[in-house]
């Protein structure tokens, strides 16, 4: 199993007996190969487009899949694919709370200042470089993706609270980044999850392993 199927299900055991009362269920998604490429060729070059990058590419193959939420059920084994109409997204918060590994090498070198200026240039032109490519590959599917870390309301709450909430890198990988979120998850009954360190979704997922291809994440992807 992928690192991203591992946390996923240990973040399910953890979810569901806190909402005993609500039908949630997780999907295992398993895609070979041939899959992979038929749908790139077919629909997700297409969406990305004028996006053409290795780390494009990964993403936005495994975000598609994902939005189609079609694999085997964790708890009955059954094939089924997702009722769901609305999809809820993370993407903006690792921009607001300092969840990527460049956030420590910033604030080692410069600062306070030198991260809150990274994290402002990041959250200026996230809607640029990743929400149009996520909403068109989710909406592919008549999925209606959802931001809730991009709410105004959230927004707005996490600009005003001070860096040392935010994140502190004196904690340990897993621990200092996002620190607010995690804090957050840790006293929802979410103890596991919270400590979980960041991974991208095409390393969590595998899916930049699939082919075998020595690229690096900014290279044009050049595919089948």
């Amino acid at each position: 199993d992928v690192p991203d199927r591992l946390t996923g299900i240990q973040a399910f055991k953890e979810l569901a007996p806190l909402h005993s009362d609500r039908p949630i269920s997780l999907v295992k998604v398993d895609i070979a190969l041939p899959e992979l490429q038929s749908a790139r060729s077919s629909h997700i070059k297409h969406l990305l487009h004028p996006l053409h990058t290795v780390l494009d590419d990964s993403i936005g193959c495994a975000i598609w899949f994902a939005a189609r939420g079609r694999g085997e059920d964790f708890v009955t084994g059954e094939q089924v694919e997702t009722p769901a109409r609305v999809l809820l997204l993370g993407m903006g918060i690792d921009e607001q709370l300092g969840g990527y590994s460049r956030h420590r090498t910033r604030f080692a070198r410069e600062g306070h200042e030198g991260l809150e200026e990274e994290l402002r240039m990041e959250l200026m032109r996230i809607s640029e470089r990743n929400l149009g490519r996520d909403n068109r590959i989710v909406s592919d599917h008549g999925v209606a993706p959802r931001f809730p870390f991009l709410d105004e309301e959230v927004v707005n709450f996490l600009l005003a609270a001070p860096m040392s909430v935010k994140c502190n890198f004196s904690y340990e990988r897993g621990v200092g980044e996002k620190l607010l979120l995690r804090l957050a998850a840790h006293r929802m009954g979410l103890k596991l999850t919270a400590r979980e360190p960041k991974r991208a979704v095409q390393f969590g997922s595998r899916i930049a392993k699939m082919e075998k291809r020595k690229e690096k994440g900014g290279h044009v992807a050049v595919r089948e």
